[in-house]
């Protein structure tokens, strides 16, 4: 009766598997706490002007919504994710926060309040220029 063997380069003692997992451990950890602190800055960034946009400068439906809220008479602080050194970290960040899709992700008041097919429900039902106003991004 033949026994199988692992070769000695391939079998792993439990200290190696323990070292691999504490490493994986960390590993994850750090990019846990990078993807928590992009979402802080995200958060942060959202709540520093009435109307933030998050956007990329080729998307046509991000185009579509900055034109909307400047025809509502808003002026809100956009954030280009392709031109911003830490864009594709910062679409990580705001797919975290339940923007899907990444771009457009729109804030009101700090407040998320969704992507470009939210905005346009909320704008046909009349309630985003309410919205606008009461955070004061809007006076009329």
């Amino acid at each position: 009766m033949m026994q199988s063997q692992t070769p000695p380069e391939l079998s792993l003692s439990t200290h190696n598997l323990i070292c691999l997992f504490l490493s994986s451990f960390l590993v994850f950890s750090f990019f846990g706490y990078l993807l928590a602190a992009l979402m802080d800055k995200v958060r942060d960034l959202a709540s520093k002007k009435a109307a933030v946009i998050f956007t990329k400068s080729s998307c046509y439906m991000c185009y579509s919504i900055k034109t909307l809220f400047y025809e509502l008479g808003a002026s809100p602080a956009i954030h280009e994710l392709d031109h911003d050194p830490n864009g594709r970290d910062m679409e990580r960040a705001l797919r975290g926060l339940g923007c899907d899709p990444s771009v457009p992700a729109v804030f009101i008041g700090g407040r998320f309040v969704g992507s470009a097919k939210d905005v346009i429900s909320l704008h046909v039902d009349g309630s985003l220029k309410q919205m606008l106003k009461d955070a004061k991004a809007i006076w009329f």
